[in-house]
């Protein structure tokens, strides 16, 4: 078995989160991914996995989905890496064969150096293909791409959007996609000011999030009419509200893709101590608003649309007009440290990612 990058480099493991709370509650354990192969699934050796915003969410507790619901699972939400062992009832000569790479959007899992996959979870892409930037495509970028294309909204050229959270991986990948796909809109983003001339190298106007005159900006740089479309990624009542008031009068819309505002600000747990997202979003969300998520229905329900949209993306990746900005690459062994990076959000300006591969750790000095 190749090296890997975690505590035990001559062992498959795999973080886990023992209970809901701070970093501190991620524990590294080793398995044998061999005897837990189902007949009809699939082994991979990950090479590279995603660090993202529902990582952080997922390890305090407040993740909608029931694979993640009670302690005791591996988090990561995407990967790229190699197959290792087909199961025993897959066909031999079928989709994939062992020494493929792929690539996935499993939403738990990747923290670890192995994972195990039904076939249909699996993209297949080239060996030439750059592990590190695809590996930012199946979250960050596909969420990006469906915020622009895929959540109801008609951006034509010339219209307006406002990118909250604008410097953090799913906002970063808005702004290069728009300029990949030479989609013609006008960026605005908040951020922090220490982010400003990284916001500005995205091709987007920065604004303080903090502003106490955050509309009246966004309205001074729209010839006071406000923006087509606000993306709300803190889905705070006061977020949610400066949002929808920085969008054109009765015809702007709102669009909220995430309740950060609901982990408590040290990463240890909950505000509330629960969350329910939909009596949540229900209770916050005004006319011209509405909640949209990634997975319901554009990668679960209409997912032939959703690898149309991954291989167009892959493909401006692959020709060199999209290059996914990366934050931070770091050691699997760093995993609380990339969930204490994940709370700070100071160092964030595009994707984080763990490489697991030791050979190519070593190429990149980590």
């Amino acid at each position: 078995m190749p090296r890997n990058t975690s505590a035990t480099p001559d062992q498959a493991g795999r973080w886990v989160i023992t209970r809901f709370g701070g970093p501190d509650v991620l524990k590294w354990e080793t398995w044998n991914p061999q005897t837990e192969l189902p007949a009809d699934q699939v082994l991979v050796r990950i090479i590279v996995a995603g660090i993202a915003g529902p990582d952080n969410i997922q390890r305090v507790g407040g993740y909608p989905h029931e694979r993640c619901s009670k302690p005791g699972f591996t988090p990561g939400y995407d990967f790229v890496g190699e197959v290792v062992a087909l199961g025993s009832s897959l066909p031999k000569g079928g989709p994939l064969v062992v020494g493929d790479r792929v690539t996935s959007l499993c939403m738990i899992g990747a923290h670890a150096t192995h994972i195990i996959l039904p076939l249909t979870e699996l993209i297949r892409i080239d060996h030439a293909d750059d592990p590190i930037k695809v590996c930012a495509l199946p979250l960050n970028y596909m969420t990006g791409w469906g915020m622009l294309k895929r959540c109801g909204v008609d951006l034509k050229p010339g219209s307006s959007i406002l990118i909250g959270s604008v410097s953090g991986g799913v906002g970063t990948a808005v702004a290069e996609l728009v300029r990949a796909f030479d989609l013609g809109l006008n960026m605005i983003g908040t951020c922090s000011p220490s982010k400003f001339d990284y916001v500005k190298s995205l091709g987007v106007i920065p604004i303080d999030r903090n502003a106490p005159d955050l509309v009246e900006q966004v309205r001074a740089l729209t010839n006071g009419e406000g923006v087509d479309v606000a993306y709300d990624a803190v889905g705070s009542e006061d977020t949610l509200r400066k949002s929808c008031q920085a969008t054109k009068k009765d015809v702007g819309q709102v669009i909220a893709i995430g309740v950060m505002s609901e982990i408590a600000s040290d990463g240890s747990g909950l505000v509330q101590g629960s969350l329910d997202v939909g009596a949540l979003m229900a209770a916050r969300l005004q006319p011209r608003m509405r909640f949209w998520n990634m997975l319901e229905p554009y990668y679960t329900s209409t997912r032939n649309l959703w690898l149309e949209d991954f291989d167009a993306i892959l493909k401006k990746v692959r020709e060199g007009v999209l290059v996914p900005t990366i934050a931070k690459l770091l050691r699997l062994s760093e995993a609380v440290e990339a969930h204490k990076t994940l709370i700070s959000g100071t160092a964030v300006k595009g994707k984080l990612e763990f490489i697991v591969d030791e050979d190519l750790a070593t190429q990149y000095g980590l």
